[in-house]
């Protein structure tokens, strides 16, 4: 079986962690000598540094919740907070998470039991004092990404990763018939792959 067969037929089973796959990948990427694949593998394996950027398949967006309280003793438990406010008062940079984290960190998420994801906003709290609520001061805010958009993260890596097979497979019949472990004598195909 070639490396593009392995690498087809493990990202089509649901059951298959994309981590390895995308180890083999990276293989072939090296093969073909394209530069651009290879970094976009070594960033989906090894999470994205700062300087790079994100694909947008990997900005989440996030929901807010807060906790407030008003004159009287009256209060507000868990209430929406509208991601407009939020990108209103505190900018665009609190309105969408970036997942940096490695796809095997992805998967893991994925596989916990939680339905979302909570993320640290105990600093937003201080942006939003008097601002969702006339009177009422925020106690506490609470962020959360759900768990489906990090099934669409690995979604979008699937569906990638076996695009590009597919590609390669036409722009280039038959030359990948020979299995991996033997000697690669590879044109380099015209590859057209884009993030």
């Amino acid at each position: 079986m070639s490396l593009l067969s392995e690498i087809q037929a493990s990202i089509l089973d649901s059951k298959s962690a994309i981590a390895p796959i995308l180890l083999k990948l990276r293989f072939l990427a090296s093969r073909l000598g394209s530069t651009q694949l290879e970094v976009w593998v070594k960033h989906e394996s090894e999470g994205y540094p700062s300087e790079a950027p994100v694909p947008d398949y990997r900005k989440l967006g996030i929901s807010y919740y807060g906790t407030f309280s008003g004159p009287f003793g009256s209060g507000i438990s868990n209430a929406p907070i509208p991601p407009y406010l939020i990108e209103k008062i505190a900018g665009k940079a609190w309105a969408a998470s970036e997942m940096r984290e490695s796809i095997a960190a992805v998967d893991d998420l994925v596989r916990g039991d939680d339905d979302v994801i909570e993320i640290d906003a105990s600093n937003l709290m201080l942006l939003l004092q008097g601002k969702v609520y006339r009177n009422y001061s925020c106690n506490s805010v609470t962020g959360r990404i759900s768990k489906t958009a990090m099934c669409e993260i690995q979604n979008a890596v699937r569906n990638r990763v076996l695009e590009l097979t597919i590609e390669l497979e036409r722009a280039a019949p038959g030359i990948f018939a020979c299995s991996w472990r033997s000697h690669w004598r590879l044109a380099r195909a015209p590859l057209l792959f884009s993030i």
